[in-house]
């Protein structure tokens, strides 16, 4: 007994040394550097044109009248730090960023308001212990991100003195380089890159190496190469790296795919940063679709997964029931499911327009359904998809500030 136990005990001994040796391929995205002249869109009346069709949901305009969103965010006043105002604070991001196609003097001025204020309303404070940094932790540096975003695109719409240009891009970009993604939840440790698996454990804050991560890195990045501050670019290419990091050799982000229930919902949404990128690295000459991520899949394989994710829920199974920051949505909701009933319930339902077959698919990645799933983009005529505005989720939304349609358009 004590000879098997004693085997047992090396094996374990083993496979933690192994797991600890995680390897992963180099950053190679540091290599790119900030280029004259840099612009995201060729033909940016044409963007416009398509930035004038989005039209405004009524949900966003009704909460407009109710919130008065512009002042709100202007202000930072009802400050986010509870669920309430988190969930307001969001909704008005995501109006914003509908609003800011049709006038983007809107964002710009909020940005002017915050980079003039004596006091920088765009802190994150500690509410109590036990709630610590969790609800203007992940607000802050989101809204930040998605409006980096957002202005690095429609820079040259907006109007402002020399010195209000100035004053705002020395405001975002050391925002941007200011952040840090400290662990949100009191006592929990950072996601370790090296250790696929960490991702599982209670006491990692996923939001480290998650979507506020994210949403920042493709800020420092848009704006990097809109400033040509190849420090800023550098940053997004190590922020983004430690998110990448959590996408596997098969081309899943077990950090999406490990949320419960909400398991397609946290996987589909984001990958729409991936035909964002795809058009903001064509002027430096960068094809990002045959970009390796630090474990072997290519941004490619990502996409190709989350398009047959959506045709059956369960392929996420073995990560969805471990139901990572899930307490009310745990994947033993939908597990027993079929398809077509997973379909009728509210986790399918505010996630993709599944009764629209593949045109919101081929809305947010048009140029890679076009190259790599040409049976798909065909099934569909461009007049069509250009006037499809059924998305669930949106091209926009209060996590994206750029539509990823929006810049395929312009530059196609």
């Amino acid at each position: 007994m004590r000879i098997v136990l004693l085997i047992v005990i090396n094996l374990i001994v083993f496979c933690d040394l192994a797991f600890s040796k995680e390897k992963l391929l180099p950053n190679t995205l540091l290599e790119i550097k900030v280029i004259e002249n840099w612009e995201p869109v060729k033909n940016f009346q044409k963007f416009k044109e398509y930035s004038n069709l989005t039209p405004m949901k009524g949900f966003l305009e009704r909460k407009n009248k109710e919130w008065n969103c512009f002042d709100r965010i202007k202000n930072v006043d009802p400050y986010p730090k509870t669920d309430d105002s988190h969930w307001a604070w969001f909704t008005c991001q995501n109006y914003l960023h509908f609003a800011g196609t049709n006038n983007p003097q809107i964002i710009a001025d909020i940005l002017l308001s915050w980079a003039s204020a004596k006091k920088d309303p765009m802190v994150k404070k500690k509410t109590t212990k036990a709630i610590g940094y969790n609800v203007s932790g992940y607000d802050i540096p989101s809204t930040i991100g998605t409006f980096a975003q957002f202005y690095a695109v429609w820079y040259n719409e907006v109007s402002f003195t020399e010195q209000e240009r100035q004053l705002v891009n020395k405001y975002l970009v050391q925002k941007l380089l200011d952040q840090k993604f400290k662990v949100l939840n009191h006592g929990k440790r950072k996601c370790n890159i090296k250790k696929l698996k960490s991702i599982y454990s209670k006491n990692t804050g996923t939001n480290n190496c998650g979507n506020i991560r994210m949403k920042v890195a493709v800020g420092e990045i848009m704006l990097g190469f809109r400033l040509k501050n190849q420090e800023l670019l550098d940053k997004g290419h190590k922020d983004i790296y430690v998110v990448q990091a959590f996408i596997n050799k098969d081309g899943i982000n077990i950090n999406h795919a490990s949320r419960g229930a909400n398991t397609v919902n946290y996987s589909w949404e984001y990958t729409g940063y991936s035909s964002i990128l795809a058009e903001v690295y064509r002027p430096v000459g960068y094809d990002y679709f045959e970009h390796t991520f630090p474990r072997g899949a290519k941004v490619k394989d990502y996409i190709k997964f989350n398009y047959k994710l959506l045709k059956d829920f369960k392929l996420t199974a073995e990560w969805a029931k471990r139901n990572v920051g899930s307490q009310f949505d745990k994947y033993k909701n939908i597990s027993k499911l079929t398809q077509a009933e997973y379909l009728q319930t509210e986790y399918a339902e505010n996630v993709y327009s599944f009764e629209y077959g593949d045109k919101e698919f081929i809305k947010a990645h048009p140029r890679f359904t076009k190259k790599y799933m040409p049976e798909v983009y065909s099934s569909v005529s461009e007049e069509e998809i250009k006037n499809f505005h059924k998305s669930r989720e949106g091209l926009i939304s209060a996590n994206k500030g750029v539509s990823s349609y929006g810049l395929y358009y312009g530059n196609n």
